[in-house]
Parts: structure tokens; C-alpha cells; sequence
């Protein structure tokens, strides 16, 4: 059974605990209810250490303690225990990101004044910016829709995120910002897109009237959205892949003039000479 329980406690660090609290509450779930000097032996934590870790154990709320002389020990079942550990790992983000959050200011208003002031070296920009797609690439879209000061152009198979992002499309709509859309075709697409593409031109008919315009074509290689580039601007973009998932794609990001120029220029390209009317 040790393998097992090894394999266990493998699975607790990857979860966040460590080398002791694994250990512990590995062994404490193969036991069942028992006392720390009987989960001591087992588990190889040490008697000196063990009552630390199970305290540290039960503030994080992994275990059940039944006081007495001698206090016993048990465990949560395998879901209560991954449920505790999320929770958890949630509040120590929410935590991190407060702290964060709070210096941010200060920190910014201090770098200001030393940043670059050597005057050593020249600032480049950088050409791309690779990210991950899935939300650190949807909170960076959202972003850019709300950094777009004139043009807007959003390349896309179906807007299946479209629930996601609709109020950073409305506050462009608000600022003026002109905003065009290329889509697949429909018929190119599954009939589960084909209906999603379907709700969501609806939708975006119905949140921003005639201020967005839409188009479909054939292929739409390259994803993701593009803005102001004629006057500098940003952009995101993955290639299509069809069939590949999305945890395994990648999204580059640029704020490149050359960059972000050429990538405008071909979706107007497109958008004139390979697409037709929504």
C-alpha cells in the first residue's frame, strides 16, 4: 500500500502542501482517526514536528480534531480535502493580489524617476510577447479592447468568448471606436459554431447596432485582435489550428509599429478582397 500512498502524497505537494503536511495527511487518509504519535511513526514526520503540522493541517481546514487526552485526528474525505486546498488557493491570490495591488501606485510613482535615467541604453520595443491562451490571452484581449482609441478589428472563427468581453465592446462602442469583425462562414464551420457564431452576430447586433461592422470569409488564419495600427497600436494573435486544443496553443502579443502595421494592413486586405457581407 505504501506505493499508493506515496503517490498520494506526490499529489499533495503538487497541490500546494509540503514535504511534511503530505506526508501527514497521506498517511492520516490511509489510517483513518488516530493519534498524532501513531501518525508520527507512520508517516516519518517527526514527534517534535508532528502536532506543528497537523495544526498547520487544520488551520487550513484538512483535517477533523477531536480534542481529548489524547487528541485523534482524521481526515476529510479525498473531495472536502481538494475543495479545502482550492479555496484556499484562491484566498492566498486574492490575498497576493490585494497586496500587490496596494503598492502598485507607489511603486510606479518611484520607478518614474529611475527608470531608464542612466541613459546607457536605448528602449526597445520588443517585437512579440509570447502568453498562454485561455485567460491570461482572454484578460489581455480584454485589455486591448479597452486600450483602442480609433479601430478595433477583431479576426475570429464563431466569438465563442463573446459573454466575456461584451462590456469592454461596449465601452468602445462608447469612446467612437470603429470596430470591424471577420468570421468564418458558417458553413465552414460544425453546426455547434455555426449556432454559436449564429446567437452571438444577434447579440452584437443587439449590444452595438450599426457601430460594429461584420464579415465573413473562407479562412480565417490568423485570430485574435488588432488595434489602432496605424497610429502605433497592439495586437494579439494565435494561427488557426484546426483540431489542435486550446491548452496546448500559444498567442504572441506586440506592440511593434512595424509589426502591428503589417498585421492591420493584411486584415484590410482581407476584409476588402476576401470577405463578404454578415
Amino acid at each position: 500500500m505504501e506505493p499508493q500512498i506515496n503517490q498520494v502524497k506526490f499529489q499533495l505537494t503538487n497541490m500546494g502542501l509540503n514535504e511534511y503536511q503530505a506526508s501527514a495527511l497521506a498517511h492520516l487518509m490511509f489510517l483513518g482517526e488516530t493519534k498524532a504519535t501513531t501518525l508520527s511513526k507512520a508517516s516519518g514526520v517527526p514527534n517534535a514536528r508532528i502536532y506543528g503540522v497537523l495544526d498547520e493541517l487544520s488551520q487550513k481546514g484538512l483535517i477533523i480534531v477531536r480534542p481529548g487526552r489524547p487528541a485523534l485526528y482524521a481526515p476529510l474525505t479525498p473531495q472536502e480535502i481538494a475543495d479545502a486546498l482550492e479555496t484556499a488557493t484562491r484566498e492566498d491570490i486574492r490575498r497576493e493580489l490585494t497586496i500587490i495591488q496596494s503598492y502598485r501606485g507607489e511603486f510606479e510613482k518611484a520607478s518614474e524617476k529611475v527608470f531608464l535615467k542612466a541613459g546607457t541604453s536605448e528602449q526597445r520595443t520588443s517585437l512579440i510577447r509570447i502568453i498562454s491562451v485561455g485567460e491570461v490571452s482572454l484578460e489581455e484581449t480584454k485589455k486591448l479592447y479597452r486600450q483602442a482609441k480609433d479601430r478595433l478589428l477583431i479576426s475570429t472563427r464563431a466569438m465563442e468568448y463573446f459573454d466575456d468581453v461584451k462590456d469592454e465592446l461596449l465601452g468602445a462602442k462608447e469612446r467612437g471606436v470603429d470596430i470591424h469583425m471577420l468570421m468564418r462562414k458558417p458553413v465552414s464551420l460544425n453546426a455547434e459554431d455555426a449556432s454559436t457564431q449564429k446567437e452571438t452576430i444577434a447579440e452584437l447586433r443587439n449590444l452595438l447596432g450599426d457601430d460594429i461592422k461584420i464579415r465573413f470569409s473562407d479562412e480565417v488564419e490568423i485570430r485574435g485582435c488588432i488595434i489602432d495600427h496605424e497610429t502605433g497600436g497592439k495586437a494579439l494573435f494565435l494561427v488557426e489550428e484546426e483540431g489542435v486544443p486550446l491548452f496546448l496553443r500559444e498567442a504572441a502579443l506586440t506592440a511593434h509599429p512595424g509589426v502591428v502595421k503589417a498585421l492591420g494592413s493584411m486584415f484590410d486586405l482581407k476584409w476588402r478582397s476576401d470577405s463578404e457581407s454578415a
